[in-house]
């Protein structure tokens, strides 16, 4: 290092103040220094060195203070970045959670319906097997209830067809189930439809419709108190002639126009007189003195008597059917007019009616329905014997 180095950093603290000194002292201070700086020869380097460290040590605590901040801006933004990162996941984990909970909710009323088809499929299943294990009862039981129903039709209304479609209508039941035991039954249910066919047959449709013909021809009936003079009728039957005499006046004689006056006037005369009186026996005085009114009473007692005649012809009550006819037969001898024509079509009908024998003596199911009840277990079904 020369003289020239160790002066500037004298000369760079700026101007050297002056030297007051006198010149012998400054002369010997001179040799004293020199020996001095001659004496650390390195403290420049090492000030320069340290001032080099020093400035390379300022801008590494700088850099690193700033990648400190940098590390400290990128941590920041990473933890705001996870920060709502975690509420997002926390917002979805709570949905998630309400979901599962509704998914959870949803799978019990799931299982709880499950639970309850499956009951209901064994209850099911249960049913079927008893239906499969008692077919042939419950067939039993309805072949019995149809002969049941065929029983009552014929005893109590007397329907001897409806009787024989429920009778078929049990066999064809039978024949479907097709089973042995049941062989017995068929043939006692064939017996009593054989029965029932050979019956004579009455024309109830018949007698119902000249029930309502005597019903309509009682209004025409006269009464025997209302019996004229049948002169009205002699009048009409000789106009005829006495017109016909009257064209032949012209072309005939005298004596020919004289006889045709004189026939037709004789005639009407005689038949005057015959008007004038009549004979006829009454047995029972009182039915001359009906009045309108009563005759419209009887008129409408004999119509309730014919109505009530034909209810006993459907429910095949021959007393009543008998009873009822006597009656009306009676009441058109004894208070209408028997001569009249509307009286005779009246009688003639009434006894066409009276003729018609209804009395039949109807047989009975019970053979078919003993057949059936003793196939039939007893306890089988409750009330299903009889």
């Amino acid at each position: 290092m020369t003289a020239s180095e160790n002066a500037s950093p004298a000369s760079a603290q700026g101007p050297a103040p002056t030297d007051t000194r006198p010149a012998a002292e400054r002369a010997s201070s001179r040799p004293a220094k020199a020996r001095q700086t001659r004496s650390f020869p390195w403290l420049g380097t090492g000030l320069a060195f340290a001032l080099i460290v020093i400035v390379v040590l300022g801008a590494a605590l700088w850099r690193q203070q700033q990648l400190v901040d940098a590390i400290g801006r990128e941590s920041a933004r990473r933890f705001n970045e996870i920060d709502s990162f975690a509420r997002d996941a926390q917002a979805r984990a709570r949905q998630a959670l309400s979901v599962s909970q509704g998914n959870t909710d949803r799978l019990a009323v799931l299982e709880a319906k499950v639970l309850e088809s499956q009951s209901q499929q064994a209850a099911l299943e249960q049913l079927y097997q008893e239906l499969s294990r008692g077919e042939d009862e419950w067939t039993l039981i309805e072949v019995e209830q149809a002969l049941a129903i065929a029983a009552q039709q014929l005893q109590l209304a007397g329907n001897v067809q409806n009787s024989i479609a429920a009778l078929q209508v049990a066999d064809a039941r039978l024949a479907r189930a097709d089973r042995p035991q049941f062989t017995s039954v068929r043939r006692a249910i064939a017996q009593d439809l054989e029965r029932l066919r050979s019956l004579p047959s009455v024309d109830v449709s018949g007698l119902v419709v000249k029930i309502d013909q005597l019903i309509a021809l009682l209004d025409r009936v006269p009464l025997l108190a209302g019996v004229e003079p049948a002169s009205a009728a002699a009048a009409t039957a000789h106009a005829a002639p006495a017109g016909a005499a009257a064209g032949d006046e012209a072309a005939g004689s005298w004596w020919q126009r004289a006889l045709a006056w004189w026939r037709p006037l004789r005639d009407g005369f005689v038949q005057d007189m015959r008007g004038l009186v009549r004979v006829q026996r009454v047995d029972r005085p009182e039915a001359l003195l009906v009045s309108p009114e009563q005759g419209a009473m009887v008129r409408e007692n004999l119509k309730l008597r014919l109505l009530n005649a034909r209810l006993a012809l459907l429910s095949r009550q021959e007393h009543a059917w008998q009873a009822d006819l006597d009656a009306v037969g009676q009441a058109l001898t004894t208070y209408f007019d028997a001569e009249a024509p509307a009286t005779r079509s009246a009688s003639t009908l009434l006894k066409q009616i009276r003729e018609t024998d209804i009395s039949i003596q109807l047989p009975t199911l019970n053979d078919s329905l003993a057949a059936v009840r003793s196939v039939l277990p007893r306890n089988a079904v409750p009330g299903a014997q009889r």
